[in-house]
């Protein structure tokens, strides 16, 4: 691990453009999903849990859950007579779980893998230093960090659990979280858990078990509660290897030309070759399925590029055929491509072959996934290989200071890369991105700071930092907008383009920055700092001039709604805007299917400030 010194300044010249291409969809297959229409997916309830269309908390008052009718939502809503937990009708064993969940404040809940294995659902917004009784937290065993939301947001938790194993009835292997993850943070991985979590609903281990949710530690909501359960694998046998050298390859080099050598193999990889350029891998075998459904399969090829000089049929493809019928083509335009096949239980012959053309770049790394009914995402490739080739030798992690630590550097948001962003680390935990060239927030987010393996490992190939964390997604648009028409009557007026010319930043005595920028006559003071509190944002605008019609726009998502304290709760329940009392409110408006908040700039003297702050 790497560290700066406080409050040094790292600045990074660019020279890749802006636009990126989108990465590729998922190659998994898509799982489970629970339905919610109303109760049946679950054994015989108590009166504490019901179905709902929507639910909303009051962040500030403990317990405070609200539900309205209709369908989508599991609450629960204990009483002193009602309390029980919820119980499956349906039960697994491996199981890859995932769902968001709506705490409130003060609550608690748990979700029992196989009935018996708690991961805690708490409100768990504040702690510092996380417990196990922390959202996310094992029994005995605390999460890494706190990479928990504010109450009466929506939350999202993933789950990969693999059951006890058994032999003649006597446990040979502990349950084990494999992965744990809270709001796309790693919070637990490979923990063993020697037996059932005290207060589970069974004590006894088996190989399956019910899922279960807790109904007494106060009001709690789930949705979108999805699952993928394994039961088998996929199995190689008979594989072997014929090695094509020669001139440039195409997709038909290896129906059309003579093999130098062939061999015998465990694994498909692409180490059987001893040349880095130039060469075609064919293999043949026999794959056997366990159970009959659709399939699907991932070809990735390691020497193709993010970029359009690295893609394309000239640098690389393969082919995947099985029961003698092509099943994905890979034409080199991603490093990944998939395909499905529906396949019935037993042997299947196949064959994959795949080819190289890139003698500027050494990486020679080729994976083939399958994934399938109750088959985990599995490699058919020598695993080990692939990542000692993808992995980095020292992950390069800059954390806080006791000083404020600046980083410019690219950074990708919502499929573009930003080349004028900077991040910016507070001794507090908590951080932001801007990009400078908006006067715009990227991101903000609490815990580890930064990963900039990409900028400075060997020669920086993405050149990309990445926000660590619990990392809250803005919409980086223009903080500053003008509208057409200053007598247009409010909200039918539309947003107009305008230039922003950038004049730095200033460091004050705490070594915090103000980014200073100029619109049109207006001189911008952009000052962001962490909250009070330690957990929010806190970001004061204070503007010279004069302009008519000038807005700031607090926050865009497809919902924005004032909630009962005076605050606007922003997208699907993600974050909140709260200002402070007295003030000229602001107005919601929709523009292209998506709301904005905007305050307008009302100047006195020449000068105005607006302040807000954001909380997650």
């Amino acid at each position: 691990m790497h560290r700066l010194l406080p409050g040094l300044l790292i600045a990074v010249v660019a020279t890749a453009s802006a636009a990126q291409a989108p990465p590729p969809a998922s190659s998994e297959l898509a799982p489970q999903v629970v339905s919610l229409a109303d109760l049946s997916a679950f054994r015989t309830t108590s009166a504490n849990w019901r179905i709902a269309g929507n639910v909303s908390a009051d962040r500030n008052r403990a317990l405070a859950l609200l539900a309205t009718p209709g369908s989508g939502v599991l609450v629960n809503m204990p009483t002193t007579a009602a309390r029980a937990p919820l119980v499956s009708t349906w039960e697994h064993g491996d199981i890859d779980l995932s769902f968001d969940v709506m705490v409130p404040k003060g609550a608690s809940s748990g979700v029992y893998l196989m009935g018996r294995y708690e991961v805690s659902l708490a409100d768990s917004w504040s702690p510092r230093v996380p417990t196990s009784a922390d959202l996310g937290g094992i029994a005995g065993t605390p999460p890494r960090q706190n990479a928990s939301r504010a109450p009466g947001l929506w939350q999202h938790v993933d789950i990969m659990f693999r059951a006890p194993t058994f032999d003649g009835g006597r446990k040979i292997a502990n349950a084990r979280f494999a992965r744990v993850m809270v709001n796309g943070v790693a919070v637990h991985e490979n923990v063993e858990v020697a037996g059932p979590t005290r207060g589970a609903a069974f004590t006894d281990e088996r190989e399956t078990g019910a899922l279960v949710i807790r109904g007494d530690g106060g009001p709690i909501a789930l949705r979108n509660i999805r699952y993928k359960s394994y039961a088998g694998e996929v199995k190689l046998s008979g594989l072997h290897y014929r090695v094509f050298q020669g001139a440039p390859m195409d997709s038909s080099y290896v129906a059309t030309h003579a093999f130098v050598h062939p061999g015998d193999a465990t694994f498909i990889s692409a180490n059987t070759v001893s040349v880095q350029d130039q060469f075609a891998l064919a293999y043949d075998g026999t794959l056997t399925t366990p159970t009959t459904g659709r399939y699907r399969f991932t070809l990735d090829l390691g020497w193709i590029g993010n970029d359009s000089a690295t893609r394309g049929a000239r640098v690389g493809g393969g082919k995947l055929t099985i029961d003698g019928v092509p099943v994905l083509v890979h034409s080199g335009g991603d490093r990944r491509s998939y395909a499905d096949r529906e396949l019935p239980a037993g042997p299947h012959p196949f064959s994959v072959s795949f080819y190289k053309n890139r003698p500027s770049f050494n990486r020679r790394n080729v994976a083939l996934w399958v994934e399938g009914p109750g088959v985990a995402r599995q490699p058919l490739h020598d695993e080990g290989e692939a990542i000692a080739a993808n992995a980095p030798v020292n992950p390069i992690v800059v954390d806080q200071e006791v000083e404020p630590v600046l980083i410019r550097s690219f950074l990708r948001h919502r499929n573009t890369k930003r080349v004028t962003a900077v991040s910016v680390a507070d001794p507090r935990g908590v951080h932001y991105s801007y990009d400078m060239a908006q006067g715009a927030l990227l991101y903000a987010w609490r815990g580890p700071f930064l990963e900039t393996t990409q900028m400075w490992h060997e020669r920086g190939e993405d050149q990309t930092a990445e926000p660590l964390g619990s990392v809250l997604t803005l919409p980086g648009t223009p903080t500053l907008v003008f509208l057409d028409d200053a007598k247009a009557t409010w909200p039918d007026s539309i947003v107009d383009e305008r230039a922003l010319q950038r004049d730095g930043y200033r460091l004050n005595a705490s070594r915090h920055p103000t980014f200073l920028y100029r619109v049109r006559n207006v001189v911008v003071e952009d000052a962001i700092r962490p909250g009070n509190d330690g957990l929010s944002l806190r970001r004061e605008l204070h503007l010279l001039g004069t302009a008519n019609g000038l807005y700031v726009q607090l926050a865009q998502g497809d919902h924005i709604t004032r909630e009962r304290d005076g605050s606007y709760v922003v997208g699907d329940r993600s974050f909140y805007v709260t200002l402070p009392g007295g003030g000229t409110p602001p107005g919601i408006r929709t523009v292209n299917g998506r709301d904005e908040l905007l305050m307008p700039v009302r100047f006195d003297r020449g000068e105005a400030r607006i302040v807000y702050t954001i909380v997650w």
